[in-house]
């Protein structure tokens, strides 16, 4: 490996000191294992149905779902050796393997990264029931990290029934008293006034989102049925799925600022080009 590698974590690597103490078996450096920022991995959720004689108990695995869901955790740097270690540490390739996912960080940006799930002959049928210990190591690591620990919960309690993010950040046409409210309404569980960080630009008869600096302005929308609303709002935005070159808009998920604290939401950013003379100075589309 020439470079540093992108690691995605979701478990027990969401803890330095479990991370550290397993290097100093191997007698190798923690240090080569260097988090960028929280971040999601996309079209996952969490499970636990594999049994660790390690952790005695189960441990976790990140599966594929659909677009709708998606797994809190961070993103890693990993120099050659701690990728080794961390190699070992999954038990790769025997109980754990590789897996190219897509992730979104903090600032809505995506990243081509590589995770470890487990491999299909380690999956149990049912349940397996991690140790309290285990769960706290994710937990805490979620906690400390501002992100939410709704899909650790879920996974504790099976099955699987609803997406960890609940929320949609909405800045134009969509908010209320604006032209397509109507179609967003019948999913509305609650609206608050909300802000995040990009530049609004003009489109004509709409706004569009750019990721960066300044100020959006905008309504914090709680869903209640969220998959088929963003089903319906992918529609409407012209989204066609991660990674599609022809998205109008690409839907990503982002910080949000409430009146109440930080919230997480998926929003829908703007996939044309735009110039200077299309921005909206104060973010606010009226």
């Amino acid at each position: 490996m020439s470079q540093n590698r992108l690691y995605f974590g979701y478990g027990s690597n969401l803890d330095w000191e479990d991370w550290t103490r397993f290097c100093s078996k191997l007698d190798v450096s923690p240090l080569g294992l260097k988090e960028r920022e929280s971040a999601w991995l996309i079209g996952h959720h969490l499970k636990f149905h594999y049994r660790s004689s390690g952790r005695k108990g189960g441990a976790a695995d990140a599966v594929p779902i659909n677009a709708y869901h998606a797994t809190a955790g961070a993103l890693f740097e990993v120099d050659e050796e701690a990728w080794t270690a961390l190699v070992a540490k999954e038990g790769a390739p025997n109980y754990y393997q590789e897996k190219d996912v897509l992730v979104v960080g903090c600032d809505g940006k995506f990243h081509n990264a590589t995770t470890f799930v487990v491999c299909e002959h380690r999956k149990e049928a049912n349940f397996v029931q991690p140790t309290d210990v285990y769960y706290q190591l994710i937990h805490r690591g979620l906690e400390d990290r501002g992100l939410p620990t709704a899909g650790l919960e879920q996974a504790m309690h099976e099955p699987i029934q609803t997406p960890t993010i609940k929320h949609l950040f909405v800045y134009g046409t969509l908010m209320q008293n604006q032209t397509r409210f109507n179609q967003i309404k019948p999913y509305c569980l609650s609206i608050q006034q909300a802000s995040t960080k990009g530049l609004l630009h003009h489109l004509g008869s709409f706004p569009g989102l750019k990721l960066g600096e300044g100020t959006v302005h905008g309504e914090l929308v709680e869903m209640n049925d969220v998959e088929q609303c963003l089903e319906q709002m992918d529609c409407i935005e012209g989204f066609l799925g991660f990674g599609h070159p022809d998205s109008l808009f690409h839907r990503t998920i982002v910080q949000i600022q409430t009146n109440s604290g930080t919230q997480w939401a998926w929003t829908y950013v703007y996939g044309g080009s735009v110039d200077a003379y299309s921005t909206i100075s104060d973010g606010r589309w009226v």
